[in-house]
This record gives C-alpha cells, sequence and structure tokens, in this order.
C-alpha cells in the first residue's frame, strides 16, 4: 500500500496501553554498531517519509559501548532534534538484545524496529502503518527475491528459513527480517519475554495477536560492512531452533529409536545363521563394516551429547537471571537501568581537602555509642 492507502484507512484499532497524551505516536528502534556514516542518511530519509504520516515521532538508536563514533554521531543529531534519542548499552550485548533495550523503553502506541544501514526502506513505513490501522497487532516485512548481495548469505538465508520451518514449532515467516511493526500491546508482550538468547523473529510469532505480511524490496547497504558474519548467522538460526522448539531431541529419540531397531534385527538375523550353520555366518572377518559401526554409533552419540549440552546451556543462561543489557548512557530518555557513575569530575582529593578524619591508633579505645531510647 501507499501513502494514500495509509492516509485513507480509518479503522480503529483496540486502545490497549496506550502512551500518555503528548508523547510520541510512532516510535521508531534502531540497532547501530559502526553506522555513523549511515544514521544521517537514516535520519534525513525517516523525516522526509514521516513528514507526510506524523509528526509525533521519536527515533530510539541503540549503540554499543565500544562504539563511540556512533554514539557521537545520534548525539549531534538529538541537539538538532529531540526526537532523535539515544540509548548506549554499556557493552556488545547482541542485535537481538538491543533490539529488546529499544522496547523496554520506547512510549509509542506503535513501534517499528528496523537496521541502520538503509537496507530497511523507510518509505515502507506508512505500508506498515496501514496494515496497523487495518487491525493487525504485529506486521512482518518480507524480502522479495533479489540477485543483489552475497549469493553464499543469499543460499544460507534460504537453508536457514527451510530448517527453521521444519524444526521450530512456531510457524516462522520465510525470508523475514528485523524490520517489523508493533501494537503497543504487543510491545508489552515482548517485553515480558526475558530469555537471554533471543531470536525476534521467532518470538514475534509466538505471542500471537493478529498478524500481516508487507512484502519489501530491501536496498543495498548504504555504506560499510555488514556487522554480521557467517558465524553470527549460525548462532541466530541455533538460537531460533533451541529457544522455540524440543523438535530436534525428539527427532533424536526416534533416531535412536530407528537405530535399536535395526540393531535388534541384524543380531536376529545372525543369530539365526549361526543355529542353522548357515553359509558365511561363522567365518571370522567384518572388521571393516565394524568399525564403521562403531565410528557411526560413536558420531550419533557425540552429537546427542551436543543437543542436549546446547538445551543445557541455555538452561543455564536462564537460571543465572542476568539481565539481557546495561546502559551506560541515555540521550532525551528516561532509563531505569541506566548505570551512571557519580557525576563530577574524577579526581583524588588530597591531604587536607574536604573533612580529614583523625589518625588510626591502635591503642586508642574505640569511642562508645549509646542508644537513645
Amino acid at each position: 500500500m501507499s501513502m494514500q492507502a495509509f492516509q485513507a484507512a480509518q479503522l480503529p484499532a483496540p486502545d490497549v496501553g496506550s502512551p500518555r497524551p503528548g508523547s510520541p505516536f510512532l516510535s521508531i528502534v534502531i540497532p547501530a554498531l559502526n553506522e555513523e556514516e549511515n544514521v544521517p542518511v537514516l535520519v534525513r530519509e525517516l523525516q522526509r517519509v514521516l513528514a507526510g504520516v506524523t509528526d509525533r515521532y521519536e527515533v530510539v538508536f541503540v549503540t554499543d559501548g565500544g562504539d563511540r563514533q556512533t554514539c557521537a554521531v545520534v548525539k549531534g543529531l538529538h541537539a538538532l532534534d529531540p526526537r532523535i534519542k539515544l540509548l548506549h548499552l554499556s557493552r556488545s550485548f547482541g542485535h537481538q538484545a538491543a533490539i529488546l533495550a529499544g522496547l523496554d523503553h520506547v512510549q509509542g502506541r506503535v513501534v517499528v524496529t528496523m537496521d541502520a544501514d538503509l537496507q530497511h526502506p523507510p518509505k515502507a513505513i506508512p505500508d506498515l502503518l496501514a496494515r496497523w490501522q487495518q487491525g493487525a497487532d504485529v506486521v512482518h516485512t518480507v524480502r522479495r527475491p533479489s540477485r543483489r548481495g552475497n549469493l553464499l548469505i543469499r543460499q544460507c538465508r534460504r537453508i536457514g528459513y527451510g530448517l527453521l520451518e521444519r524444526l521450530c514449532e512456531v510457524n516462522i515467516i520465510p525470508q523475514s527480517a528485523d524490520f517489523r511493526l508493533y501494537d503497543r500491546r504487543a510491545v508489552q508482550a515482548m517485553r515480558a519475554l526475558r530469555e537471554q538468547n533471543r531470536f525476534n523473529r521467532g518470538l514475534a510469532r509466538w505471542i500471537g495477536f493478529e498478524q500481516a505480511v508487507v512484502p519489501i524490496d530491501e536496498d543495498e547497504r548504504h555504506e560499510g560492512r555488514s556487522n554480521y558474519s557467517f558465524l553470527q548467522l549460525v548462532r541466530l538460526l541455533m538460537n531460533g531452533v533451541f529457544s522455540l522448539s524440543s523438535r530436534p531431541l525428539q527427532y533424536l529419540g526416534v533416531a535412536g529409536l530407528a537405530l535399536g531397531v535395526l540393531a535388534a534385527a541384524y543380531l536376529g538375523i545372525i543369530l539365526v545363521g549361526f543355529l542353522l550353520d548357515l553359509p558365511g555366518f561363522r567365518a571370522v572377518g567384518g572388521w571393516t563394516s565394524t568399525i564403521a559401526v562403531i565410528l557411526g554409533m560413536g558420531g550419533i552419540q557425540l552429537t546427542a551429547l551436543w543437543l542436549m549440552a546446547q538445551y543445557l546451556a541455555r538452561t543455564y543462561d536462564e537460571v543465572k537471571r542476568r539481565p539481557s543489557y546495561l546502559v551506560a548512557e541515555a540521550v532525551g530518555i528516561t532509563c531505569d537501568l541506566l548505570t551512571n557513575s557519580n557525576s563530577g569530575p574524577r579526581t583524588i582529593p588530597g591531604i587536607g581537602d574536604g573533612r580529614s578524619s583523625p589518625p588510626f591508633s591502635p591503642d586508642a579505645e574505640p569511642e562508645a555509642h549509646v542508644r537513645e531510647p
């Protein structure tokens, strides 16, 4: 749908969890890591697109602790436009945790999450809002088929979504991205899910509510290189499978049962042949097949241990109950998790500065403390 469709759609949405009067209507959460060249271009594009939609919006950039340059760029933009805000985390907690940090601190009735590299086109936001006005609580974006981008990444993405569809107990939308719209009650549901190894694309499906899909043409990255390596994509895929499904363990049990049945049948055939003195059953040999069976069973056992260890490690992460992120600095946002140090210059007071205490003497008697009635 176009911007005219957004402006024409007038279906009311349920008034659940509406923000206070005067607060932003639309909040945009953008995790950013080493995106100092892309942030100004993205902000200009957002301002251009939203000028025909609403002026009650906020753009919240979530940056990592080591990314000082992007942080400085966002601060400069905030000085020009207070609607541009910043959450600076104490270190890198990952892309999915950065999205959660943004969801925890936005005020909008509607929230959009997107990346900072301009691959998620801001011009699609009116289409997302149009579907929201038609009653959808969660609006996903799906990439249209394209030959642009790295061929290996495209093929791995296709294989990964195929595995997610077969292994996950939640219906994952193929080729979906983290460019997504949430109604306020969907935001509250996402905030209630405090798991450590997050896969937001799956969690957004797990929470239910009314959901819709908008196809988009993903653009080329504007500047710089992607911060997601191949191993990080594999780790994200694993988080999606292990956090949303126990089917790998079920399949492992089925495989073990099938191997047990085959082994019992094979032993039965050997026993019958030995008792009936059939040709070939008394010969000594078969070392190659024996070693192959031992190695095959050993590989299956190690794979089983690895699968169980993955679930156990994630259980261990949840039991520790550590926060998903820590905020080092907030600009334009009231933050309860802010870990600011004591204000003022970091100077060491010299001798005689301020109130001094008497020197310590080991022979001095302690002062008597009288408790008042």
